[in-house]
């Protein structure tokens, strides 16, 4: 009867460990060699987020939709002098939204996402504020 050396596993995954490790860091080389600077941003969590990009970039903002909680998008605001608003889709089967902004020049404002129930009367909330630091 014959028997087969086994060799041990380690080396092998290991080798897949660091291979998995160097191609993480390989997708944030271009943005600090001044690749990508369109900023996406995923704003899960807290109300306030802040960003800093550069004019003529775009500037995405993902959120959940607040209609799994009951309530209704009920406005935007920011400066059309700063930023245009390219567009508005849902995603990820109607759970999340994507805002798609594009800076036209530089200066600083806030884009104000507003919420509210779909009663008659009912006031609206903001359920996301994003400062926003344009710069050349």
């Amino acid at each position: 009867m014959r028997t087969a050396i086994r060799r041990p596993l380690f080396p092998s995954t290991l080798l897949c460990l660091a291979l998995c490790l160097a191609l993480a860091a390989c997708s944030h080389v271009p943005r600090l060699l001044g690749g990508s600077p369109n900023e996406n941003m995923r704003l899960d969590g807290e109300q306030r987020h802040e960003v800093t990009i550069n004019v003529g970039r775009t500037l995405t903002l993902d959120m959940r939709d607040p209609g799994i909680s009951g309530y209704l998008f009920a406005g935007t605001s920011f400066d059309p002098a700063l930023l245009r608003l390219d567009g508005i889709e849902p995603f990820e089967g109607g759970k999340r939204m994507r805002y798609a902004f594009t800076t036209l020049a530089q200066g600083e404002c806030d884009i104000v996402i507003k919420i509210r129930k779909p009663e008659p009367g009912y006031r609206s909330d903001v359920f996301k504020l994003i400062h926003v630091t344009i710069e050349k």
